[in-house]
């Protein structure tokens, strides 16, 4: 009896060891590929590697990439808009973009952190989000979420197709205020891009204040 119970045993471990990741786990992978980032509270921080290079603007430090990116700065009517400009996609039609604002009380049409998640994640013909799901960083708890959504590409006049895209977003508390990253990649290409995202994310520490 006490074989049988050992055989099955072993029977089981083997089973879970075989068991496929669950697609909701990507958060947990790319947190791995990010090299275990300290986060920006911690005293001794990480540097970055010849692979990876500071990223720093008017609104906040991190790392990107140390080639293929290239970041400027913006006013519009919301405000300062930081993006960082990456490799197009496989097809060409959508260029891999990742942009960071600041939300605050003086944001025309601002909204608190979770109406504003909820707002972004709403479901429309054509586009979808994911689950919320959070990721310890300096200031507390970021809401990380994906959306789906298909988009005319080349835009404006001539041929065109329908290409879908994919969007990493991170709602990133700064007390009342918070930061929203977005990463926007094409669909065949956005595996690419996650690792990119919550590396940026995670490493992300503020500069000055609104």
């Amino acid at each position: 009896m006490r074989r049988a119970e050992l055989l099955l045993a072993l029977l089981l471990a083997l089973l879970l060891a075989a068991a496929p990741v669950a697609a909701d786990d990507w958060l947990e992978s790319a947190l791995a590929a990010s090299e275990h980032a300290v986060i920006p509270s911690e005293p001794a921080r990480l540097k970055p590697t010849k692979d990876w290079a500071p990223a720093d603007n008017s609104l906040c430090r991190s790392e990107l990439p140390s080639t293929g990116w290239r970041t400027y700065e913006e006013e519009d009517a919301l405000g300062t808009v930081v993006r960082a400009l990456g490799p197009d996609s496989s097809t060409g039609g959508v260029r891999t973009v990742l942009s960071v604002r600041l939300f605050d009380r003086s944001t025309p049409g601002f909204l608190p952190a979770k109406q504003a998640v909820d707002d972004m994640r709403r479901d429309a013909p054509g586009r979808s989000a994911s689950p919320v799901r959070a990721m310890r960083v300096s200031s507390g708890l970021a809401r990380i979420f994906e959306i789906t959504q298909n988009r005319r590409a080349p835009a404006g006049d001539g041929p065109s197709f329908a290409e879908p895209y994919h969007v990493y977003v991170a709602v990133v508390p700064r007390g009342e205020s918070y930061y929203v990253v977005r990463m926007v990649s094409g669909q065949d290409d956005f595996l690419d891009s996650r690792d990119v995202f919550v590396r940026f994310v995670k490493r992300m520490s503020p500069i000055g204040g609104r």
